[in-house]
């Protein structure tokens, strides 16, 4: 990007079209402003590569919504914040509960934990369920 920034005119951001694409479009814009400050700067929204979504996508450009980079922003500051003071809370209560088992240790929190946790343990699960089968194939030569 920083390449092809100081050539361009134009920025077309073609993230995923939800918050996370447009906190990651505006971060493009920053890299790409700070050489080229004069691009003229649009915003692409779609849900799904066909032709027809692509192609509707380009007919309709928009402007990045800095609101929604904005709320990225914030629930990233706050999960982070919550993380750490709750995680700081609940060592310490833990800590005190049970001062043979985790004297030495950190019971960490984080919002993104759980579903994480969840994929783990069913990935886990397949694993570990897993029954093997005969199986062939053809190779040409």
């Amino acid at each position: 990007m920083e390449s092809l920034a100081p050539r361009a005119q134009v920025l077309v951001i073609w993230t995923d079209c939800d918050r996370e694409g447009e906190g990651i479009g505006f971060e493009i814009i920053s890299v790409c402003t700070a050489i080229n400050p004069r691009l003229q700067i649009y915003r692409a929204k779609f849900s799904e590569m066909t032709p027809t979504a692509v192609n509707r996508a380009w007919s309709t450009l928009g402007r990045p919504d800095k609101r929604l980079s904005d709320a990225v922003d914030v629930r990233s500051e706050l999960d982070l914040r919550i993380g750490a003071a709750f995680t700081r809370f609940q060592t310490l209560r833990l800590q005190r509960k049970f001062p043979h088992l985790l004297s030495d240790r950190v019971i960490s929190y984080g919002s993104c934990q759980f579903p994480t946790l969840g994929f783990v343990v069913e990935r886990y699960k397949a694993i570990q369920d897993f029954i093997p089968e005969d199986f062939w194939k053809i190779e040409g030569g």
